[in-house]
C-alpha cells in the first residue's frame, strides 16, 4: 500500500471508502484522561504508559481548543519500547508551539536504535542520513501532524522495539502545548479510509482544519467535504459525538479566534459544559479565509444592500441536531459603526442568495463592547431538514426591513392576523392586536400541532427586553406589556417554525 508523508494539518487524499472498520492504536496518549502523578496513561490497552523524565507532578493543566493539555517548556517525555511487527506505522501528535522568541523547536522522535530513528521537529522531518524541510518557521496553530514511517530493513528480526520521546533532543526543547499522540497500526487491515477517521476525530476534537481532505466518523460517514464545500474550508471548526473515539466536543473556536460555537453556551473548558449530543451527531462550520475580518454588501430582495462581514456554511447531521440550540460568539474588532446595529443572518435555503422568504434574523443576546464581540444565543440549524444553512453577520435595524417578508423567522406587520402552514396543508394562525399600541397586546396562536410557544420581544436595538412561554396545546393566548414607546419585534418560536413580528408602541 502506497503512503506519503502528511505536514502538519494536511492528511493527503486517497481514495474514500463508505465504510471502514476502525483498528485500535498501538499507542494511545491522551490529556483528558485521568492521569496518574508524573505518569501520561496509554490508553489503548497495550501498557506504553510514558513517564515525565523531568517534572515530579505533571499535570494537564493547559488548554487546547477547551480540551486539556500538557504544557511543555524543557519537558522531557519518555515512552517506553514499543513492540512492532508491521513494516509501517503511523504515528498522530497533536501541538501547539509557543513561538514567540523561539526557533526550530522538537516535537517527537522513535527510533530503534542509534541508525534507525525518526524525528519531527516544528519545521522538518529528520532521520539518522537526511531531512525534509516543510516550513520555513514553526506554525503558532494548532497541528494535527501525521507522519507515516518505515521501520523495516533487511535482515532486521520479526519485531522491532522502537522507544519514543516528546518534546525534546539533544540540544534543545519544545515549548507549546501536547494534547494528544497516537500510534497507529500499518497492516494491509488498516486502510487509508481509517486514517482519515482518526485524523477527523482530532480535527473536530481540538479545532484543527484538514487541508483538502474529507472528515470521516467511525461509522464511515462523511461529515465535511473539502472537495464539495472548498469555498468554506480554509476555516473548519465543530461539535459532535463519536462514542467510538469517546469523542464528545460541545465547543469550539477557529484558529484565528474569530469565531466560536457551543452546544448550549461556550463554558470555559468543553468539560463544563453540560449539554449532550446523540452519538453520530455533528455540526460542522466553515467559512473562507478572513472573512470575519472584511466588509461586503449584501443585496436583499427587498432592494436593501446591507453591509455584512463573513460567509459561512453549517453542515448538521444526526438524530437530535435539529433541536440542539447553540450560541454562536464572533470576534468584532474589525467591524466598523456600532455593535448594536449589528444581527446573525441565517439563510436556511443553504443556497447563499440570503432570500427575505428564507431569511432568520437573530439579534444578539450579548453586546461585549469593551472586547467588541457579539454573542448569539439560542440558535437552532438545519430546522427545515436540508443539511444545510448559510450564515453572515449585517448592519440591519427593524426601520430597514420589509413588511412582506414570509414566515420562518421573517418579519411581517400584524394588526389582525397572519397564517402559516405546517407543510402538511394544516394552517397555522397567529393574531397581534391592537398593532400600533398603547403599550399592552395580545397575541393568539391557533397551531396546526400541539405544541409549546415562546415569544421573545427585542427592542430597536436588538435587546431583549422579554420572554413568555406557554405549555403545549393547539390554541395560545398571550397577554404582555411594553413601558416605552418605539418599535419591537416579536419572535414566536414553536415546535414547528418561528415567525418574526413587528408591533409598534405609540
Amino acid at each position: 500500500m502506497k503512503r506519503k508523508i502528511i505536514i502538519p494539518i494536511v492528511c493527503v487524499l486517497f481514495s474514500v471508502a463508505a465504510t471502514a472498520q476502525v483498528e485500535n492504536p498501538i499507542v494511545w496518549l491522551r490529556a483528558d484522561n485521568v492521569p496518574n502523578a508524573n505518569v501520561w496513561s496509554d490508553i489503548s490497552g497495550n501498557g506504553y504508559d510514558a513517564t515525565f523524565v523531568t517534572d515530579s507532578a505533571k499535570t494537564a493543566d493547559s488548554l487546547l481548543n477547551f480540551n486539556p493539555a500538557y504544557y511543555f517548556s524543557s519537558t522531557a517525555l519518555s515512552i517506553p519500547p514499543v513492540a512492532v511487527t508491521e513494516q509501517v506505522n503511523t504515528v498522530i501528535v497533536v501541538y501547539q508551539a509557543d513561538t514567540v522568541g523561539q526557533g526550530e523547536m522538537p516535537v517527537r522522535s522513535f527510533q530503534v536504535d542509534s541508525t534507525h530513528a525518526l524525528a519531527l521537529t516544528t519545521n522538518r522531518i529528520a532521520n539518522s542520513g537526511s531531512t525534509i524541510l516543510y516550513a520555513d518557521s514553526a506554525s503558532p496553530f494548532r497541528i494535527v501532524n501525521s507522519l507515516t514511517q518505515l521501520w523495516r530493513r533487511r535482515g532486521m528480526p520479526d519485531t522491532l522495539y522502537c522507544s519514543g520521546t516528546v518534546g525534546t533532543n539533544d540540544t534543545s526543547s519544545l515549548t507549546g502545548r501536547v494534547a494528544e499522540l497516537l500510534m497507529l497500526p500499518g497492516s494491509d487491515e488498516f486502510s487509508d479510509t481509517a486514517l482519515y477517521q482518526w485524523c477527523s476525530y482530532l480535527a473536530v476534537k481540538y479545532g484543527v482544519t484538514l487541508n483538502g481532505s474529507p472528515y470521516i466518523s467511525s461509522a464511515g460517514n462523511i461529515i465535511w467535504s473539502g472537495d464539495s464545500l472548498s469555498e468554506f474550508s480554509d476555516n473548519v471548526i465543530g461539535i459532535g459525538r463519536d462514542d467510538f473515539f469517546g469523542l464528545h466536543q460541545k465547543q469550539s473556536e477557529m484558529q484565528d479566534g474569530m469565531l466560536a460555537i457551543g452546544l448550549g453556551t461556550i463554558a470555559e473548558t468543553n468539560a463544563l459544559n453540560c449539554d449532550t449530543l446523540a452519538d453520530g451527531s455533528f455540526l460542522m462550520v466553515g467559512c473562507g479565509a478572513d472573512v470575519f475580518g472584511t466588509s461586503t454588501g449584501l443585496y436583499l430582495d427587498n432592494d436593501l444592500t446591507v453591509s455584512r462581514y463573513g460567509d459561512g456554511l453549517v453542515r448538521a447531521m444526526g438524530s437530535d441536531i435539529q433541536q440542539k440550540s447553540t450560541m454562536l460568539r464572533v470576534n468584532a474588532t474589525a467591524w466598523s459603526d456600532s455593535l448594536n446595529k449589528y444581527v446573525l443572518l441565517v439563510d436556511r435555503s443553504g443556497s447563499g442568495e440570503y432570500l427575505l422568504e428564507n431569511l432568520e434574523i437573530i439579534y444578539p443576546s450579548v453586546i461585549d463592547t469593551a472586547r467588541k464581540a457579539l454573542a448569539f444565543s439560542d440558535v437552532l440549524w438545519d430546522i427545515d431538514g436540508n443539511g444545510i444553512d448559510r450564515f453572515c453577520f449585517a448592519q440591519l435595524t427593524l426601520a430597514e426591513l420589509s413588511s412582506d417578508v414570509g414566515q420562518r423567522s421573517a418579519v411581517a406587520d400584524i394588526s389582525e392576523s397572519n397564517s402559516t402552514s405546517d407543510g402538511t396543508g394544516n394552517v397555522g394562525r397567529y393574531t397581534l392586536f391592537p398593532n400600533p399600541n398603547e403599550g399592552h397586546f395580545v397575541l393568539e396562536a391557533t397551531c396546526p400541532s400541539e405544541t409549546k410557544l415562546m415569544v421573545k420581544i427585542y427592542s430597536a436595538d436588538g435587546k431583549k427586553v422579554g420572554t413568555i412561554e406557554r405549555g403545549r396545546g393547539y390554541s395560545h393566548r398571550i397577554e404582555g406589556n411594553i413601558s416605552g414607546k418605539g418599535q419591537y419585534l416579536l419572535e414566536i418560536i414553536s415546535d414547528e417554525e418561528r415567525n418574526m413580528v413587528k408591533m409598534v408602541v405609540q
